[in-house]
């Protein structure tokens, strides 16, 4: 019969340093390399409502409303990186949710929608924002791999568009769903 070993041993107390350094490396090691394996999220809203239609009209009250609700919807997304257009009314829309992550969303022209979808391409997070225009947002999505989307009307701005991307080219499935979000009255 062997003795039996004790806290206070110092084989013990060996034995079980080695296992937590282990376990320590591992986590470290591996936690990476799951999340290399998962997919990135990527949540594309058109800006909200807007005071009027000059070219770049900021937000109106409704629109800030849109825009705070945006924010507390997506607060538990971990959201890692904002894109938004050089137009305010983007920018305003993010800002809630840029100020509660303490993040700097990345302003792209408007004219260059091809630089948007190549930034979101190559980007590393895994949880991303994308506040755009109606005109431009369906061809963005599609260029994503979205399936064709029905163009955003004027008046329309609670339309929530969710991309799953792969990071690995064997799950090449991309997930998409539709949603409506931030009713004005809320």
């Amino acid at each position: 019969m062997r003795p039996r070993r004790l806290k206070g041993d110092p084989l013990f107390v060996k034995t079980t340093s080695r296992i937590a350094t282990l376990c320590v490396f591992l986590t470290l090691v591996l936690v990476p390399y799951a999340h290399g394996q998962g997919v990135r999220t990527i949540f594309l809203v058109r800006h909200a409502d807007k005071v009027s239609d000059a070219p770049d009209a900021l937000l109106s009250d409704a629109g800030h409303r849109r825009a705070e609700c945006l924010a507390k919807m997506l607060a538990d997304a971990d959201i890692q990186q904002i894109y938004t257009s050089d137009l305010q009314r983007t920018q305003q829309t993010a800002a809630p949710l840029a100020r509660q992550r303490q993040l700097k969303p990345v302003a792209i022209p408007l004219s260059k929608p091809d630089d948007l979808i190549e930034a979101i391409k190559s980007g590393k997070a895994s949880n991303v924002l994308v506040v755009w225009h109606g005109a431009t947002l369906p061809r963005v999505l599609h260029a994503l791999g979205a399936p064709e989307v029905s163009p955003i009307a004027d008046p329309e701005y609670d339309r929530f568009f969710i991309l799953t991307l792969p990071q690995n080219k064997e799950h090449s499935t991309v997930g998409f769903t539709v949603l409506r979000y931030c009713d004005r009255e809320e």
